[in-house]
């Protein structure tokens, strides 16, 4: 993920910034927002990136932050009180599994653009092929403008229903793949609320399984894309003996998964 700062503000503006006093509403840029958007997407186009959709979420986090710069007259991606970049932007934009941040000043929009994309950190993350959403909050002071871009990939919103589905999709397909007999999928109400309950405890607990009765192997995991199955589950997938299997899901935000994620449990019987 890539974070980094303009270390050389001349680069954008020939002298710092000053703290500003915003104790009143600010004025966000709008104009300068959809500009930075334009001029983003352009060159994303140029290099063969696809085009950033905006995201409402991370639109808000960009402007909070791009106040704060104003406010303190520096650039930085945590200020205190601040949570870490990926926290703070997956708990305003749910589902991100990847994100990143560029800040700057400058008298002008179109000449802060030249001096990210002349930045190497700053240009990786505009032309980053794996992001699809954008947030971008610019603060006009005077005749400066403070502008961040929080950038994102946000993955598919399953229901619940859909994400065991494809869990279990998964599992059929790689057990097939080693030629292994195909098991039979069963129905499993108990199986969603294990999972909703690991969710809430902010904790695998394969206890929670297993104290259903009748399991051969519990799997529990995390993941934003729940069909990516993880590691552990090949003993299961491999075992000939095994003739049955259920799942069990819920998406869930918690501290350590602000943003969220799926809780997933799994049932070979």
């Amino acid at each position: 993920m890539l974070c980094a700062l303009i270390t050389a503000l001349a680069l954008l503006l020939p002298t710092a910034a000053e703290p500003q006093n915003l104790d009143a509403s600010p004025a966000y840029d709008t104009q300068a927002e959809q500009r930075l958007l334009e001029l983003t997407n352009q060159e994303r186009q140029k290099a063969g990136a696809p085009a950033l959709q905006p995201d409402p979420g991370l639109t808000e986090a960009a402007r909070q932050h791009a106040v704060l710069i104003a406010s303190k007259g520096e650039l930085s991606h945590q200020f205190p009180g601040e949570p870490p970049l990926m926290k703070r932007l997956s708990k305003a934009s749910p589902h991100l599994n990847d994100a990143g941040e560029n800040v700057a000043f400058d008298s002008d929009v179109d000449q802060a653009h030249q001096g990210l994309m002349h930045s190497p950190g700053h240009r990786g993350n505009i032309l980053n092929p794996k992001f699809n959403v954008v947030g971008l909050g610019a603060v006009r002071v005077g005749d400066t403008v403070y502008i961040t871009q929080d950038f994102g990939h946000k993955v598919q919103n399953y229901p619940v229903a859909e994400a065991e589905n494809r869990v279990a999709d998964a599992i059929t397909r790689t057990r097939t793949n080693r030629g292994g007999p195909r098991l039979r999928r069963v129905q499993s109400g108990s199986l969603r609320k294990a999972a909703c309950s690991m969710a809430n405890h902010d904790h695998l607990n394969p206890k929670t399984v297993s104290a259903l009765g009748g399991t051969h192997y519990v799997i529990t995991y995390t993941n934003l894309q729940p069909e990516l199955l993880p590691a552990n589950i090949q003993k299961p997938i491999e075992d000939g003996n095994l003739r049955s299997f259920a799942v069990g899901a819920c998406f869930a935000q918690s501290p350590s998964y602000p943003g969220g994620t799926y809780w997933v449990a799994v049932a070979f019987y």
